[in-house]
């Protein structure tokens, strides 16, 4: 008994910590993230560009302090829309108070001054309890849908051939054979009826037909002269010699006329 009660448990795991909460503490980007993942929120009845702006501007504002100072036409490549697209987001932000003009840009040259921003830490986690009862909300709609989480019904739609194979409604290969081989067997008898139109009878199918022959030009017959005379008397060295010593004779004479 002694020994039994010696034996020491092992201590019990501490339980898991709860997720830290967001606050205005907290990285820009790590706040736009976290309502994005919370559904937006009040911004998700927004347009689609003001969301695109918001989460160009928090990658590149300074994540302590959230300014930013960026053109229109940086923030517009960096959300992919166009730059009165981006002038709409920011005036719709600035009208909620999530993002504050501290300086207005101005173009000059082809550079231009960039605008400085300030977006509104707090305002923004303001917004994440309402967007995660929301978020809860609509889940909780899903799932007392009749095709929702708690009801699951088969797939009972008919699948239809779909001539792409990497499509989950493709034909089966049984029936893609199929029809290759009609199609390549109509393809054949339509070329055998066309040979039959075009050849005579009296030429057999497997004789390859003769090109008719053509009797050769003067140029032709100049050129073939031409080139027997050249094989039969080849060029020698010293006729090599006294051609490379014209030429060298004729540029020197005319480097002297110069």
């Amino acid at each position: 008994m002694a020994g039994i009660n010696a034996i020491s448990l092992p201590p019990a795991s501490p339980p898991p910590a709860a997720p830290p909460r967001i606050n205005a503490h907290a990285s820009l980007w790590r706040i736009v993230d976290t309502l994005a993942a919370s559904g937006w929120g009040d911004l998700r009845e927004a347009p689609q560009a003001v969301r695109s702006y918001l989460l160009a501007i928090a990658q590149l504002a300074d994540q302590k302090s959230g300014i930013a100072e960026v053109t229109d036409a940086q923030a517009a490549e960096r959300a992919g829309i166009s730059r009165r697209s981006v002038m709409r987001a920011r005036h719709w932000l600035q009208d909620q108070g999530l993002v504050v003009m501290i300086r207005r840009g101005a173009r000059q040259g082809l550079r231009g001054v960039a605008s400085v921003l300030s977006v509104t830490k707090t305002a923004l986690v303001a917004l994440l309890p309402g967007a995660r009862t929301a978020k809860d909300g609509r889940a909780r709609r899903r799932a007392e849908t009749p095709g929702g989480a708690r009801r699951l019904i088969p797939n009972v739609t008919a699948r239809r051939p779909f001539p792409s194979s990497g499509r989950k409604t493709a034909a089966t290969a049984t029936r893609g054979v199929r029809h290759g081989l009609s199609a390549l067997q109509a393809e054949l008898s339509s070329i055998t009826e066309r040979r039959s139109v075009i050849e005579p009878d009296d030429v057999a199918s497997d004789e390859t037909p003769t090109r008719p022959q053509v009797a050769p030009r003067a140029v032709q017959e100049e050129l073939r002269a031409l080139a027997q005379q050249a094989a039969a008397n080849p060029v020698q060295a010293s006729t090599l010699a006294q051609i490379r010593a014209d030429l060298q004779a004729r540029s020197e004479a005319r480097k002297a006329r110069r």
